[in-house]
């Protein structure tokens, strides 16, 4: 890893699914903004594969609808599971592709999950109303803890 911290956003979501596309929506808003030392990464689902697109970052944030979650926005530190059953290489959880990472790449990064409060998962291209309201709360947290990281 080079001497500047990189970090990561993985936003998650399948856009034709309505708010479940809020981490891909909340992830490319955050690249149009350019913040310095953050590469953005989109996709439907979590895999395997991304380990490697991984391995090099110092700091890993998975954004993504939350499910049936009470809080508007949730923020909270991943750790590294000890063992777990793998039923499928298309479709893994945060917590196991983290074990993945630093078992095949040991090192000393942080592992986050920003999950935002959805409430439609109906076929459509928008956001609701409350996951729109969400947007900003999670850009604004995402922002300031992006800044203070690289500083």
């Amino acid at each position: 890893m080079s001497n500047s911290k990189q970090i990561c956003i993985v936003g998650v979501g399948n856009t034709l699914r309505s708010d479940d596309g809020v981490g891909i929506f909340i992830s490319s808003e955050l690249e149009k903004m350019n913040l310095p030392g953050l590469t953005v990464i989109t996709t439907h689902q979590l895999h395997i594969e991304l380990v490697e697109d991984l391995k090099e970052f110092d700091t890993i944030i998975v954004v993504d609808a939350g499910i049936n979650q009470e809080k508007e926005v949730s923020f909270y530190p991943v750790n590294e599971q000890k063992s777990s059953i793998i039923h499928s290489s298309h479709n893994i959880d945060a917590t196991l592709l983290y074990s993945l990472l630093q078992k095949l790449y040991p090192s000393n990064r942080s592992f986050y999950i920003c999950a935002v409060q959805a409430q439609s998962y109906e076929l459509g291209e928008t956001l609701s109303s409350l996951a729109l309201s969400n947007v900003g709360k999670a850009i604004q947290l995402l922002t300031e803890f992006i800044e203070q990281k690289t500083t």
